[in-house]
C-alpha cells in the first residue's frame, strides 16, 4: 500500500546538489478505471509498476492519497520493448531524495515541455499520519487531490499552460 501526499514547490531547498538524485524516465502502458501500469527507468534500474485504487476507502481525500502499488524490477531489454507500447510520451525528471525526519522527500524537477515544474512527495505509513504530518516551509500548495498533477496526466501535456488554470 502506498500512502503519499504531493505538493507544488514554493522555493527550492538550500544546497540541493548535496542530496542523492537520479534521472527518471517513465511511460504509461495503460490507465483507466482507477489503475495504471507504468514502466520506469531510474538511472540504470528498470521497473514495471501497477498502481490501483483500493476498494472501500472512506473519503475522496483518502482515495487521492492511498494506492495499492506493486513493483517488479525488469531488464533493460523488456523496458525498451514495452516503451514502444506506451499510451503517453515518456515523462522525464530529476528526482532528489531529501531526508526529513523519519521521512524521505522525493523532489521531482521535470524536463522537456514541463521544464519549470517542481513537485515534492512524502510517503507515509498510514492515512492518519499523512493527514497530521508537518511539512517543510519550502512546500507550496497540496495537490494530492488535483488530478492535473498525477504523472500519468502530466505525461500527456504539451506545455505547462493547463496547470495554470
Amino acid at each position: 500500500m502506498e500512502i503519499e501526499r504531493k505538493f507544488l514547490v514554493r522555493e527550492m531547498p538550500d544546497n540541493l546538489e548535496q542530496y542523492p538524485h537520479s534521472e527518471l524516465e517513465q511511460g504509461y502502458l495503460a490507465s483507466g478505471h482507477g489503475a495504471t501500469v507504468r514502466i520506469r527507468r531510474d538511472d540504470d534500474k528498470y521497473i514495471l509498476t501497477l498502481k490501483k485504487k483500493p476498494k472501500d476507502l472512506g473519503s475522496a481525500r483518502e482515495e487521492a492519497l492511498v494506492r495499492i502499488e506493486i513493483e517488479e524490477e525488469i531488464d533493460e531489454d523488456l523496458f525498451t520493448r514495452l516503451s514502444k507500447h506506451c499510451e503517453t510520451p515518456m515523462l522525464r525528471k530529476t528526482r532528489y531524495r531529501i531526508p526529513y525526519g523519519k521521512y524521505t522527500i522525493e523532489l521531482d524537477l521535470y524536463h522537456g515541455v514541463l521544464e519549470g515544474l517542481a513537485t515534492a512527495e512524502i510517503e507515509f505509513s498510514s492515512y492518519e499520519e499523512a493527514e497530521s504530518a508537518k511539512v517543510p516551509e519550502w512546500f507550496g500548495k497540496d495537490v494530492s487531490e488535483d488530478k492535473r498533477y498525477r504523472n500519468v496526466r502530466l505525461a500527456t501535456l504539451t506545455s505547462l499552460e493547463p496547470l495554470m488554470e
